[in-house]
């Protein structure tokens, strides 16, 4: 039956290479290729089919190593164009760093002017810690640089480009480029304030007091005001707020105006406030390797 063979050789295709869950691609296949009721009839379901394509995935895919000493396979360093993909590869102290990232890449990398940074846990392989990301605003979009850290001063210079962004956003990292405006995300600032709403037990009051709320609703908002406001913005309601929220206050004065630069909060002056687009393009990414720590 051609329509079952043509179906067979689509699934093997993808199961050879792509990483998808198995019983996904089958449900998908079998979907979109409209098989007729004789044909369907004679179909394998995907729990019979499974233990065969597992085989062959198992073939044509590298054995998991033990640890992070390993080697990469050409398919796995170049992409399908057969452009470098892996360009920088080193272990420190039995930990390994990869940074992926073609000619391309980097081209879109040194033109920004403002770049966004952000990590992820959930998609990241065995003896590794954290895949993190570069995300270059192009054409006032987002272009994504795939899991850079370092080693980005040295390929400037091979391609006869600067690499000096005005801009860098990220959730309150260490800035990585000390020439660079190092903005915190608006979103994970005002996530910080709810957290320690919710450690200091507060979480009741927030909700049902909206006298309450609305004091820790203006400091949510410091960062949308002009910097030399902020200081006076803050005292105002220090002196008038209820007594249940002095811990929050002492918090934040301690923690967000002792210890964290209000310029690195303050983001009054930004087109771009959040780093979202980058936690937006992980959940796609996290998404589409279906598994925590595969």
């Amino acid at each position: 039956n051609i329509e079952i063979l043509s179906l067979k050789s689509n699934i093997t295709k993808r199961v050879v290479t792509e990483a998808t869950p198995i019983g996904r691609v089958y449900d998908e296949e079998v979907a979109k290729a409209q098989l007729s009721q004789t044909a369907l009839s004679t179909v394998a379901s995907a729990q019979d089919a499974k233990s065969s394509l597992n085989r062959i995935r198992r073939l044509e895919t590298p054995l998991l190593p033990k640890s992070c000493r390993f080697d990469i396979p050409t398919l796995y360093n170049h992409t399908i164009n057969v452009e470098r993909f892996l360009f920088y590869d080193k272990m420190r102290r039995n930990k390994r760093i990869l940074i992926f990232a073609t000619d391309d890449h980097l081209r879109v990398l040194f033109r920004t002017k403002h770049i966004l940074m952000d990590g992820t846990f959930s998609s990241c392989p065995l003896f590794f810690e954290q895949a993190y990301t570069l995300h270059a605003i192009k054409f006032e979009q987002i272009t994504y640089v795939k899991e850079m850290l370092q080693q980005l001063e040295e390929e400037p210079e091979r391609l006869q480009m600067d690499f000096v962004p005005n801009q860098i956003t990220t959730d309150f990292e260490k800035a990585l480029f000390s020439g660079s405006r190092h903005t915190g995300c608006f979103f994970h600032f005002c996530q910080a304030i709810y957290r320690e709403i919710r450690e200091l037990g507060l979480t009741n009051t927030y909700k049902d007091d909206a006298n309450a709320r609305n004091f820790c609703r203006r400091l949510m908002a410091l960062p949308v005001l002009p910097l030399h406001e902020v200081e006076f913005e803050f005292e105002e309601p220090t002196e008038q707020r209820p007594d249940v929220l002095a811990p929050l206050f002492v918090y934040f004065d301690n923690y967000w105006m002792k210890q964290i630069s209000l310029t690195l909060w303050n983001v009054s002056d930004l087109k771009t406030r959040t780093n979202n687009n980058c936690k937006g393009w992980h959940n796609r990414f996290n998404r589409r390797v279906g598994k925590m720590r595969p």
